[in-house]
């Protein structure tokens, strides 16, 4: 299940790797991107490093599934998308994605998660995927509905970034019955 690469059209969703740190590095130092995020923008290679150690021992443990969306042509990282929260017993499991400023607004947020979701309902046979967007995150609130997300309700406080609790759109993809 962690080394499973997907693939659709021009892009590929690959386990992270020891090497992915320096893409790490430029996408939390990134204003745009740090500002959705659970960790602080990092200011040494040293954060990004670790971070690549967390997520890989995650996904040894199988508490995640992360992978890095690459463009098929030459490889490069342009985003990334996660599986986690996952409860086998209920069938469900929460999922996130972002992608990098030079790819945004091309699709690649979608079809990445449009190819996990469908992946992790499958392959996991999961019956639900709940996705939180902030209310004021309008592109990731298009991106959650054009890859098939309902939209549901406000969750008061629902995440907690960087030790303030948000409010957050609840998205939901479930298997039909």
């Amino acid at each position: 299940m962690t080394t499973a690469v997907l693939e659709t059209g021009r892009l590929t969703l690959r386990p992270f790797a020891e090497g992915d740190a320096p893409f790490l590095f430029e996408m939390y130092s990134d204003p745009q991107t740090a500002r959705y995020l659970s960790y602080p923008p990092f200011t040494e290679m040293g954060q990004a490093e670790a971070m690549v150690e967390r997520i890989l021992n995650a996904q040894a443990e199988e508490r995640t599934v992360d992978r890095v969306i690459a463009r098929k042509s030459d490889g490069a990282p342009v985003g990334s998308c996660t599986l986690f929260s996952w409860n086998k017993q209920c069938a469900r499991a929460e999922i996130g994605y972002w992608t990098a400023p030079w790819s945004r607004r091309r699709g690649v947020a979608t079809r990445g998660l449009t190819l996990m979701s469908r992946w992790a309902l499958s392959a996991l046979e999961l019956d639900r995927l709940e996705l939180y967007a902030e209310p004021a995150n309008v592109a990731s609130h298009g991106v959650a509905t054009r890859a098939g997300f309902t939209r549901g309700d406000l969750v008061r406080g629902g995440i907690t970034l960087r030790g303030r609790r948000r409010d957050v759109l609840r998205f939901v993809l479930h298997v039909a019955p």
